[in-house]
C-alpha cells in the first residue's frame, strides 16, 4: 500500500514522466515498491520469508485498484483520486 500511495503522490505532482496513463501509474508503483523493499531490506526490516517480487505484484494490484476507483467517480486518473483522499 505504501508504494502505491508514494506512486500516487509523486505521479500527481509531476513525477510520472511517462504520462498520465494507467500503465505508467502502475509501472511507477512497481518501481516504488522495489525501491522501498530494497531500502527496508538494507535496514534489516524485511522478514526472511519476504519476497521482493510479491511486494512488487501487490503494489501493482493496489495501484490498479486505486486507478480504477479514480475513474469511477469522474476523477480522471490518479490526480482525481489524490484530490478525493486529501
Amino acid at each position: 500500500m505504501a508504494a502505491a500511495m508514494n506512486a500516487l503522490k509523486t505521479f500527481t505532482s509531476g513525477g510520472g514522466a511517462e504520462g498520465n496513463s494507467q500503465g505508467a501509474f502502475i509501472g511507477h508503483a512497481m518501481a516504488q515498491a522495489g525501491k522501498l523493499f530494497d531500502e527496508q531490506d538494507s535496514a534489516g526490516n524485511v522478514a526472511p520469508s519476504a519476497n521482493k517480487q510479491d511486494a512488487i505484484n501487490q503494489a501493482a494490484h493496489m495501484a490498479y485498484k486505486l486507478y480504477s476507483k479514480s475513474g469511477s467517480g469522474g476523477g480522471g486518473g490518479p490526480g482525481g483520486l489524490l484530490g478525493k483522499l486529501l
